[in-house]
């Protein structure tokens, strides 16, 4: 299976990195460590790292998907990367400005292999760096001018960003409110998703755009293209959600199992949405039973796992995934997309449908 970061040019991340690390530059304190923490650059002691984030974004913070697909779409259109270096840096903020607030009220400990920042300072200190990262993404992007850009372009630029905010914080909410409903159709789900996912890839493909060109129609395309790749990134992490194994002691005897947060706070996942909105009387009641209990447990998931493989829902969502991903790159039709960049967004697409980790 290929991995993340294979599937975009190397360039992009030193330079990536070099503008996030000059974002922050003599920025000192506990208050600011969090930051560095959490992009993955020091330890929870203030130590850098001996393996700097640098790899598309290890630790804490996650890949760092949305600014190289900012970077992508400025180089396919201007035939260059580098002016769009500000805007990518905002963006790569923004995400981690949601990603602290998220482990909050889904009271994620870890994120991947490292604890998460609220589990280190508490909650409210971690609300504090979350709106510290939202602070320093739009001052990140107004270094644009610095690039060149005309003043009314950086308005532009900054416009798309806050709206984008707007629309991911939107789903969000909806997201925490469909926790403890039943009643939530596929339609309502797409909703949902096209902004707590869909928003900030479309915001990252457009603000790439915007830098490289005055087109609005352009822009407009790769926004389009962004909001739909990030609903299918979206299926596909719920589908990995839902994809899991028991551990096994040397005994023998079933061991603590690894289970996303996501599934144990009852989020409306596709398949399982979908298998509520579709399944007969039978299979709603069998979910209805699991989801009213006050707080789910192992065997709760692989009961609904079970429930779902009945009904096929995950092949349903990979299927739907398939086509957000066919639909994505339908939108960039007619905008002269040249074949290099053609071919790194249909190995992505390639990498979502095949769930590569």
């Amino acid at each position: 299976m290929a991995q993340f970061s294979d599937l975009f040019p190397s360039r992009y991340q030193h330079a990536l990195e070099g503008e996030l690390r000059e974002t922050l530059a003599g920025q000192e304190g506990l208050f600011y460590n969090m930051l560095l923490y959490q992009l993955g650059w020091i330890d929870e002691q203030g130590v850098p790292r001996h393996s700097p984030s640098t790899a598309f974004g290890a630790g804490p913070s996650g890949q760092r998907l949305h600014p190289v697909l900012c970077l992508l779409s400025c180089e396919a259109l201007l035939g260059e990367f580098t002016p769009a270096l500000p805007a990518a840096a905002a963006i790569e903020l923004v995400h981690n400005f949601r990603l602290i607030h998220e482990d909050i009220q889904s009271g994620n400990p870890n994120r991947g292999q490292h604890p998460t920042v609220w589990w280190i300072w508490g909650p409210g200190q971690a609300i504090n760096a979350g709106d510290g990262m939202h602070a320093l993404a739009r001052l990140a992007l107004m270094r644009l001018q610095d690039r060149g850009l005309s003043v009314s372009r950086v308005l532009k630029a900054l416009r798309l960003l806050d709206q984008s905010c707007l629309s991911m914080c939107e789903g969000q909410h909806l997201d925490l409110a469909f926790q403890e409903r039943l009643d939530v159709g596929v339609d309502a789900y797409f909703k949902m998703v096209a902004g707590k996912t869909g928003a900030l890839m479309s915001c990252a493909l457009g603000l790439g755009a915007l830098v490289a060109t005055e087109d609005d129609k352009v822009v407009e395309a790769f926004k389009e293209c962004g909001k739909n790749l990030g609903i299918a990134w979206q299926i596909r992490e719920d589908i990995q959600d839902l994809s899991f194994d028991y551990a096994q002691d040397r005994q023998g005897s079933a061991g603590e199992q690894a289970l996303s947060s996501d599934v144990l706070n009852k989020k409306k996942l596709l398949p399982i949405v979908y298998t509520l909105e579709s399944g007969d009387l039978r299979t709603k009641r069998e979910l209805g039973n699991i989801y009213f209990k006050r707080v789910l447990e192992p065997q709760d998931v692989q009961q609904i796992v079970n429930i779902l493989n009945e009904r096929l829902a995950l092949e349903y969502a990979q299927e739907r995934a398939r086509d957000y991903c066919r639909t994505a790159m339908e939108s960039l039709e007619g905008v002269g997309l040249s074949l290099w960049a053609r071919e790194e967004l249909e190995k992505l697409c390639q990498h979502i449908v095949a769930g590569d980790g």
